[in-house]
């Protein structure tokens, strides 16, 4: 999965469709088929963007505030206005993209339910809102399309979308930024908060201690939690979505993706009952998910310098001791 933080990435993705969601401070004007190579096109999704838009101005909070959205039906109906929008030309490959959508229209091809959920499960994670609000604005305006490369035009053959590439992109970051910087500098007080030497090395260590997490455990998204665990729900991101607000698993965000660490769950995809004793214990507003997941791979005093990752299986009440009684210090 993809993540851009400026400007719409024109180059090929992969083989599979993109969707990519474009939060900004003003709305963009989109062609509602536009043209980006031999054979390759971004589809403008009105309605999905619609849907995003008013689900991003949800302020977040603690809890991870989830917002309810039909988005299945908006997708239905992006699809039949661009039908009946390129069913106007007479280009030979805006044929192939009419041929195309009323095949990924059909309940039958599952398109719209593979479409939709990545959509739900990565441009409506709270997360994603919370980096939205906090880059562009409180009130972010997003644009949603959906991209095919020329290995689509040179294709004889439509195949449903089994899954998508999905690009979160946060446009107005850098201008948000230089107002920032403006302002400290007309304040020009010695109260200017400039990080340390010791500040820049802490931040050092704590981004290597989250990819050295990531790299030797791995890390789910919400979608393989519900595929490894056996669900059926249609919602594909809600059984991870609702164990996490029980509190029985920690997630973290990377690169614009909510990943789930995979040291959590049992044989049988279940989160492990010792995870939500111990995220019982670490839980404080001034504590942060990646702070509670570094928690488990972090050597720990109460536990004889061992990790309590080490430990999950064969000593669960010390780690959960341990947990009662482990100050909280910054650790991601």
């Amino acid at each position: 999965m993809s993540y851009v933080n400026s400007g719409l990435d024109r180059s090929p993705l992969t083989r599979r469709p993109g969707l990519q969601v474009a939060f900004s401070r003003s709305p963009a004007r989109h062609e509602s088929i536009a043209t980006f190579g031999v054979g390759s096109f971004a589809l403008y999704l009105r309605e999905m963007s619609a849907v995003a838009s008013k689900a991003a101005s949800v302020v977040t909070d603690a809890q991870d505030t989830e917002v309810e959205v039909d988005a299945e039906a908006a997708l239905d109906r992006d699809f039949g206005a661009l039908i009946d929008e390129a069913k106007q030309s007479s280009s030979a490959d805006l044929k192939k993209v009419v041929r195309a959508l009323k095949v990924w229209r059909k309940r039958s091809s599952g398109s719209i339910e593979a479409v939709t959920s990545r959509f739900v499960e990565t441009a409506l994670d709270p997360q994603t809102r919370r980096t939205a609000q906090h880059d562009i604005g409180p009130r972010p305006n997003v644009s949603v399309c959906l991209t095919f490369t020329g290995s689509f035009g040179s294709s004889t053959t439509v195949e449903p979308i089994r899954d998508v590439d999905v690009i979160l992109i946060y446009r107005g970051g850098e201008e948000r930024a230089g107002q920032d910087l403006d302002r400290l500098t007309e304040a020009m007080t010695p109260d200017i908060p400039v990080a340390s030497p010791a500040v820049v090395l802490q931040a050092r260590r704590n981004a290597e201690a989250r990819a050295a997490l990531l790299a030797e455990f791995g890390a789910l998204t919400a979608s393989q939690v519900a595929e490894l665990s056996g669900s059926e729900a249609k919602n594909r991101s809600a059984l991870a979505g609702r164990w996490r607000r029980e509190g029985r698993l920690v997630a973290v965000e990377h690169q614009g993706t909510v990943y789930y660490p995979a040291f959590q769950f049992d044989e049988d995809g279940k989160p492990r009952p010792i995870v939500e004793s111990v995220l019982d214990h670490l839980a404080d507003p001034h504590v942060t998910s990646w702070q509670q997941a570094l928690w488990f791979t972090t050597a720990n005093g109460w536990l004889d310098a061992r990790r309590p990752v080490d430990l999950l299986e064969s000593e669960p009440e010390a780690v959960v001791a341990a947990a009662r009684e482990t100050l909280r210090e910054p650790v991601g």
